[in-house]
């Protein structure tokens, strides 16, 4: 039998949540001879080894490697190097995977051939969530919808739930070792860079989002907090920015200072709607309004922040 899919799942001192996910992807019930789950441990200080070691003893087509180069696109392209399967899957160490994932994988790519394809996430939690969050919040990814698509121009698929061709990534080195997370700092925009490079470089390669090729995330309690969200945010915005030249026509310093202000003006009158006169039964929470109404301006701001630093570098040369 033909090995259909590589399933790559890189990891960083996370060695309690790897377990559960490594589980799930030994009870897919797709035939075990079709597919291969790769642990790529990126220089853990923790059991990692041990986890990771128990599934290779017990079962062949689980293989271990560390990758001693920090950080996550680092580990990525170790994982397509490493893969024999005609796809290299990613999935993130805190996903959990239901079982039929690469049975409807597996559809897909005998229906579709598909040069990338992947699904939405469903959250799932390990402590009790604040009463203002809300499933949602975290839930289907960058793409919407029910129907399984090509992507839009304007779309990319989330990196915790992606498959590729393997020979697609070996003809254009895998990811940008410059983007990414790395140990413990926070970075993104890795496998939406990789994405837009194939669109530019292979412009007939079918991008394909299925909606039923769903993954559970772990909703850490971090992520529930207000004060890192905005973090999260303002970091996905400049990342967003170096790698899609959002708002690339954009000229001079003061056209930039213009923009922030403004954006920081949106933010405080956000801040004041939200606390005394926003709508409380569409918003029952403070931080359901900012959420869902004020974190686009701290995006806004990350990429302004980004553009800033990119002019002063040029002008600086």
């Amino acid at each position: 039998m033909s090995l259909y899919i590589s399933v790559v799942v890189c990891t960083y001192n996370r060695s309690d949540l790897l377990k559960s996910c490594l589980h799930s992807l030994n009870e897919q019930t797709i035939n075990r001879n079709h597919y291969e789950v790769i642990i790529v441990d990126n220089n853990s200080t923790d059991q990692t080894e041990e986890v990771a070691n128990s599934f290779t003893k017990q079962y062949i087509n689980f293989r271990y490697c560390k990758e001693l180069k920090q950080g996550l696109s680092h580990a990525r392209n170790r994982g397509y190097k490493e893969a024999c399967g005609k796809y290299v899957a990613y999935v993130d160490d805190d996903c959990k995977l239901p079982e039929q994932w690469l049975v409807v994988a597996k559809e897909i790519i005998d229906k579709a051939s598909p040069s990338v394809f992947g699904g939405p996430f469903s959250p799932f939690y390990n402590t009790s969530k604040p009463a203002w969050f809300q499933d949602c919040y975290e839930s289907g990814g960058h793409i919407r919808g029910n129907d399984a698509r090509p992507v839009e121009q304007n779309e990319y698929l989330s990196g915790g739930n992606i498959f590729f061709k393997r020979m697609l990534l070996e003809s254009l080195e895998g990811f940008d070792v410059n983007l990414g997370m790395s140990g413990k700092k926070m970075a993104y925009g890795e496998e939406t860079a990789l994405q837009k490079r194939i669109r530019n470089t292979k412009p007939d390669a079918l991008i394909y989002y299925a909606p039923n090729l769903y993954a559970y995330h772990l909703v850490r309690p971090e992520k529930m907090v207000l004060k890192s969200i905005v973090r999260q945010r303002f970091i996905n915005g400049r990342h967003r920015w170096l790698v899609l030249q959002c708002d690339s026509s954009m000229k001079g310093q003061l056209h930039i200072f213009a923009k922030a202000v403004y954006a920081l003006f949106a933010i405080a009158w956000k801040i004041i709607y939200g606390m005394f006169m926003r709508d409380r039964v569409q918003y029952p929470y403070f931080q359901n309004y900012i959420y869902e109404c004020g974190l686009r301006h701290v995006v806004q701001m990350g990429q302004l922040y980004e553009q800033f630093k990119y002019l002063r570098k040029t002008r600086n040369r």
